[in-house]
């Protein structure tokens, strides 16, 4: 049952809510009985923790000014709440924040560390909650600052556009804004978003990449390692970065999936992704003009920021529809040539950008120019195959990693269905998957034929569900 509360203006800047003692007792424990508390959040549009203190009054909650106005209320306002438990996988992976002073001085500067802010974040919003939109206060560095959550992600989850809240871990890793009005310099950026990947004990199944641990450390290693060393120490060395990195292999075995999810390590976001039979235009000229206008956001981003810019992906599936050997006309031989160029002179030529990584994805490596995949071009050359056992076993874990706790009967062996699927790809498995859920709906809905809905608490995939779907033809036949 919800407690009613006022709120209380006497908070300082902080991350916390603060409550007379007693009364969160009452709320921690649900039969009434007095414990110590164990800083559960609060909920109200967003979540907060809360903390005892002797100096609130009974009936009353202590909210700063950034927490009253992100929830919407007034000193005095009655406010309703209850204990939140968090659900299991509510970990962040990624936080994007924007930054702002508290106090907006026109003249003032600073620059700020990236790597030592995440730190610090770490350590004082530590298992907290943040949700989208949230406004949030602290020091550091005896300056007061606000950010604000422009975006969530949580960890294993490729497409992050619905997720609204999720709680900081150790893992989670921050990529930095500063709001327009500010004038908040940033630097060791790339180091803070993605110092917790290149970690020796990362799991890539907390990025929902299963059975390709061997390539992802590979490409880690080679392609992505350099652009986390600091910027002082990269230029003393001399290098260059990758900025191609072709993936190959048949059908489904995971390359655009873990083209994503490098984008992702890398800055954050979504990387631009174009399908080679997309960007080919019979027009002269026109396909040129497609690829040239694919490199402007990183062109004018290395312009602006230089050696601070952000990482830019892009991810040509299907690239060898791009530039293929086919073609025996003199037309069609200049007309790849062209092409080829126009990719080349981004990636090593005069003015060849430092901020990108282009990642192209095929099936048919034997159909590329022999050009594109030199040195300084699409060197780096990652071979994709046919998961084994242990591949399939996190693949399956991975795909049913959601729906365990829940909906999975105790009967349903993993391992073995890891076993009985040799020569099965990631993509056969995903619908193995779905077609044994599909079945299982069919049942259910069968059973609850006189009634609208499902009885979620009874719905359950057994394992007779997934090995039905194993050979479907012999059962049908």
């Amino acid at each position: 049952e919800d407690h009613k509360r006022q709120t209380n203006p006497v908070l300082p800047s902080t991350s916390s809510s603060e409550i007379e003692a007693k009364v969160l007792y009452e709320i921690c424990n649900d039969n009434g009985v007095r414990g110590p508390p164990n800083l559960p959040p609060l909920f109200c549009s967003v979540l907060f923790c809360s903390v005892p203190s002797l100096s609130v009054e009974r009936g009353h909650i202590a909210l700063n000014g950034a927490q009253r106005r992100c929830i919407k209320v007034s000193s005095g306002d009655e406010v309703s709440v209850s204990r939140f438990i968090p659900p299991n996988d509510f970990d962040l992976a990624l936080l994007k924040l924007k930054l702002e002073f508290v106090k907006k001085e026109a003249s003032r500067t600073e620059q700020v560390d990236a790597v030592v802010l995440s730190n610090h974040l770490k350590k004082i919003f530590m298992n907290q909650v943040m949700s989208s939109g949230q406004r949030v206060t602290f020091e550091y560095h005896m300056t007061a600052y606000i950010f604000t959550v422009n975006q969530v992600i949580m960890k294993g989850q490729e497409n992050s556009g619905d997720v609204e809240r999720g709680m900081i871990s150790n893992d989670t890793s921050f990529i930095f804004e500063a709001a327009n009005t500010s004038s908040i310099k940033f630097v060791n950026q790339h180091e803070a978003a993605s110092s917790n990947v290149l970690r020796d004990d990362f799991n890539p199944q907390s990025l929902g990449i299963g059975g390709l641990g061997e390539q992802f450390a590979y490409i880690c290693r080679r392609a992505l390692l350099s652009r986390f060393v600091p910027l002082q120490m990269f230029h003393k060395l001399g290098i260059n970065h990758v900025k191609g990195l072709l993936l190959y292999g048949p059908p489904g075995t995971g390359k655009t999936l873990m083209a994503n999810q490098i984008g992702k390590i890398l800055n954050g976001k979504e990387p631009k992704v174009v399908r080679g039979p997309d960007i080919v235009s019979e027009m002269i000229g026109k396909t040129e003009k497609n690829i040239r206008d694919l490199f402007a956001d990183a062109e004018n981003d290395q312009r602006k920021h230089g050696d601070q810019s952000k990482h830019h992906v892009i991810i040509f599936d299907e690239i060898d529809a791009i530039c293929k050997m086919g073609g025996s006309t003199r037309a069609a031989e200049v007309a790849r040539h062209r092409i080829v160029q126009q990719l080349a002179t981004k990636m090593d030529g005069m003015k060849a950008l430092n901020n990108i990584l282009l990642i192209g994805v095929t099936n048919r490596k034997d159909l590329l120019p022999e050009e594109l995949l030199r040195p300084g071009r699409f060197e780096l050359k990652v071979k994709f195959s046919l998961p084994d056992e242990s591949g399939r076993l996190q693949i399956l874990e991975i795909l049913t990693d959601k729906m365990e706790n829940s909906f999975l009967a105790p009967d349903v062996n993993l391992q073995e269905l890891a076993a009985r699927t040799e020569k099965y790809s990631g993509a056969e498995l995903e619908a193995l998957v779905n077609s044994s859920v599909s079945r299982a709906f069919n049942r259910a809905s069968s059973v609850h034929s006189t009634k609208m809905g499902f009885d979620e608490e009874s719905f359950k995939i057994t394992m007779e569900d997934f090995l039905h779907q194993l050979h479907p033809l012999a059962v049908q036949a």
